[in-house]
């Protein structure tokens, strides 16, 4: 499997070799490094596709373009770049190796038997602009093609495919659909037939956070197995280059898997609407999983106890399914319940370094990181309960 260490970028000093799983969740306080250690590797897998479906490797190898290309995508500070900077990447086709601002990456052994296409999408935190900005695809532009720009051109093609006859039902609100036309993107509630469809910039704030993901994700799994946007003169270069299993198989011309990278999907949502959300993406995982026979990627960055709360519950349902499966699919949908070995989580700590959450036992996220903050509050609580009745002795 693919792993992936970083060191002494930004805010990580060492996150220690990774091995992905095929879900995986981070969380920590803000300003540890999540987003980082998120942007890096899905750099490193962009970077992996584009060299499996004919980007000239030389292209990333240039003096310094690794970096530099990495830095104007996901918007990274220069400043978190030193000398002692590295990063270490192992795929299935490629290698990267990085030291300083210098990437170097390499074809591995096995490239033309692994080598395939994968449609890959980085939904940032700052998603919601998708939503706030109406015609967002017509009013935004960038002279940089960065993840921002990225998410507003896949949300333009992912709200074509959902239409007033053909909605998309809003997993965080069983209430809601959604649907785009014309130039506009429409929310309609279910239970009120007498309230004309509301614009999505008129939406409360969970919803022009949770909408623009939602859509994007469908959107992703649904596209699992279709033609890629490749044109016919790559795949001509494919014959050219003694790849034409690949072309018949389509492990080039079309999209294998998903890999989404998704930042905070919690945001503006109720603990409830939460629950429901991560059930979706699981449940669009385990779609796009049967089209094609092969698992996609879902990284999360997240700071909600109630995500890993709600994982926890997938991973227990796995594990009660092995028990007694009719009893265990009255809780949970089928299509959640995958393999314990597809997920893995991770704290991100102040001090810049990754711990593995879960317990090797119980294969559960382990209870201490599930909700910090409450022996904090409960202590809290404790002190000012001891001061008021230590007063109310001495009155």
């Amino acid at each position: 499997m693919a792993s992936i260490r970083i060191k002494n970028i930004g805010p990580i000093r060492d996150t220690g070799v990774i091995t992905l799983t095929h879900i995986m969740l981070v969380i920590g306080e803000q300003s540890t490094g999540k987003s980082t250690f998120l942007k890096i590797l899905c750099y490193c897998r962009w970077v992996e596709k584009r060299v499996m479906i004919g980007e000239n490797i030389n292209v990333f190898n240039n003096n310094g373009d690794f970096v530099k290309k990495m830095m104007e995508f996901h918007q990274l500070s220069s400043d978190y770049f030193s000398e002692k900077s590295e990063v270490e990447y192992n795929g299935e086709a490629v290698t990267i190796r990085c030291d300083g601002k210098k990437g170097c990456v390499a074809i591995t052994s096995e490239f033309e038997k692994v080598r395939h296409n994968t449609k890959i999408s980085y939904i940032p935190a700052e998603r919601n602009l998708l939503s706030v900005i109406p015609q967002i695809d017509d009013k935004y532009r960038s002279s940089t093609f960065n993840a921002m720009f990225n998410s507003v051109i896949e949300f333009n093609e992912a709200n074509h495919i959902f239409s007033r006859e053909k909605p998309l039902r809003l997993s965080f609100d069983g209430n809601m659909e959604y649907f785009h036309e014309g130039a506009n993107d429409y929310v309609r509630l279910l239970d009120r037939n007498d309230m004309q469809p509301l614009p999505l910039e008129f939406t409360s704030s969970g919803v022009k956070a949770a909408l623009p993901l939602n859509v994007i994700v469908h959107y992703l799994c649904q596209v699992t197995g279709s033609p890629s946007k490749r044109t016919p003169q790559m795949v001509i270069s494919d014959r050219s280059l003694g790849f034409e299993d690949d072309v018949k198989q389509n492990r080039t011309n079309a999209y294998n898997y998903p890999q989404l990278f998704i930042e905070e999907p919690e945001q503006h949502l109720y603990p409830l609407s939460q629950a429901r959300l991560v059930r979706d993406i699981i449940a669009q995982f385990s779609y796009a999983l049967k089209k094609t026979g092969k698992p996609g990627y879902v990284f999360v960055t997240t700071h909600s106890p109630y995500i890993l709360s709600q994982l926890n519950v997938l991973l227990k349902a796995r594990q009660a399914s092995q028990k007694n499966k009719p009893a265990t699919l009255k809780v949970v949908p089928e299509e959640c319940i995958l393999p314990l070995s597809y997920y893995s989580a991770y704290f991100m700590s102040k001090d810049g370094t990754m711990e593995n959450m879960i317990d090797r036992q119980t294969r559960l996220i382990m209870g201490e990181y599930l909700d910090s903050v409450s022996d904090e509050v409960e202590e809290a609580l404790n002190r000012l309960n001891d001061i008021i009745f230590a007063q109310d002795e001495q009155d």
